[in-house]
């Protein structure tokens, strides 16, 4: 009973905590938006959006549009993983619009409507890394535009690099990563917020991470308890049935997921030195951590038998998991898998032949 109790509390926490302490930004990861006419729509540019793709080649632009009424507030940021005095990636961007009576000089690949006025906002070293304790990760900021729209209508973003060329047609720098940050309103749906760890491992590409370092902690984690549970068992102790090894792999990918979050606030020091920003991120370490440890005190404890309250307890625990982010999807699985499956089985020969016949 108190195992179920405990696990209500925490999916209680989440349930009622405000949704903007959970992500800054909807994450998305456009291609081929390279012409007004392909260019990325943002359906509601109030909404906080974080863009994340590269410039893919030189004298190209990347283009965004979106709709929005005269007098309401327009907010983009231009942001990239890489220091420009490390990478020489200086990009730009223009907003183009109707209503815009600045006629800022662009590239001439930067295709402007005619009619249509430009803003260009020419990016700046900003000389230090910004930690963002929820990936957890770092940027570098280039650029903010903030204004209200002159008029109703449609407005385009352009990102470039102006040094891709000078007059000549000589290279200069190459293309690279960025971001563009559009809107204020942090508003997210429960299907983005399950898709965060899937979006967070593209971040992490973006950044220029290495994908099996990316895994490399949860999968050590996985694999060294595992071969633990599995001696352990050899010598009659437990885990014994198909629900608890599903829970002991839960509980080891929650600590795993523990483990890769502290590399990767180790490396984001790296860029940004230490910052007490990362006791937000802590917090949500000590998260992971207690659900792991919670479920392997189910999965390892002898007398846990599986009872109809802690069947209701794994799949809080499943589900909680689910979005907070841990487990990388593998733990919440198993652990819902782990509250439906057969009544506790003693014998462990039998247990395991059932787990490979399943799998």
């Amino acid at each position: 009973m108190r195992f179920v109790l405990f696990a209500g509390i925490l999916l209680a926490t989440l349930v009622f905590a405000p949704v903007s302490t959970v992500f800054a930004h909807s994450p998305v990861f456009p291609e081929d938006n390279h012409g007004p006419s392909t260019a990325y729509e943002i359906e509601d540019p109030a909404k906080s959006w974080a863009i994340y793709t590269r410039l893919e080649r030189d004298g190209l632009a990347d283009y965004y549009k979106f709709t929005i009424s005269e007098g309401e507030k327009i907010q983009v940021s231009l942001i990239a993983p890489d220091s420009p005095s490390h990478s020489g990636f200086l990009p730009s961007f223009a907003l183009i619009g109707p209503g815009l009576t600045q006629r800022d000089s662009v590239p001439d690949y930067v295709e402007v409507p005619s009619g249509q006025g430009t803003i260009v906002v020419d990016a700046a070293d900003p000389g230090k890394a910004v930690y963002e304790p929820f990936t957890p990760g770092w940027f570098y900021e280039l650029g903010t535009l903030t204004m209200n729209a002159p008029s109703d209508g449609t407005y385009y973003v352009a990102v470039f690099n102006p040094e891709l060329h000078d007059d000549t047609h000589n290279h200069v720098h190459k293309a690279d990563s960025y971001a563009i940050i559009v809107g204020y309103l942090e508003e997210f749906t429960p299907l983005e917020l399950i898709l965060i760890p899937y979006t967070v491992h593209g971040i992490y590409v973006w950044e220029g991470q290495n994908q099996l370092i990316i895994f490399l902690p949860i999968l050590l984690v996985v694999i060294i308890g595992g071969v633990i549970a599995y001696r352990r068992s050899r010598r009659g102790q437990h885990p014994r049935g198909i629900s608890k090894w599903f829970a002991t792999f839960g509980g080891l990918a929650f600590l795993g997921t523990a483990a890769g979050t502290i590399y990767q606030i180790l490396f984001a020091f790296t860029r940004t030195g230490n910052t007490v920003e990362a006791f937000v991120t802590l917090a949500i370490v000590i998260v992971s951590i207690i659900l792991g440890v919670l479920t392997l005190r189910y999965a390892l404890r002898s007398e846990s038998k599986l009872t109809i309250w802690r069947r209701v307890g794994l799949f809080v625990i499943g589900l909680v998991a689910l979005f907070v982010w841990s487990g990388l999807y593998l733990g919440p699985i198993l652990l819902i898998a782990a509250a439906i499956m057969p009544p506790y089985i003693t014998d462990r020969k039998n247990s395991l032949e059932r787990i490979v016949s399943l799998v």
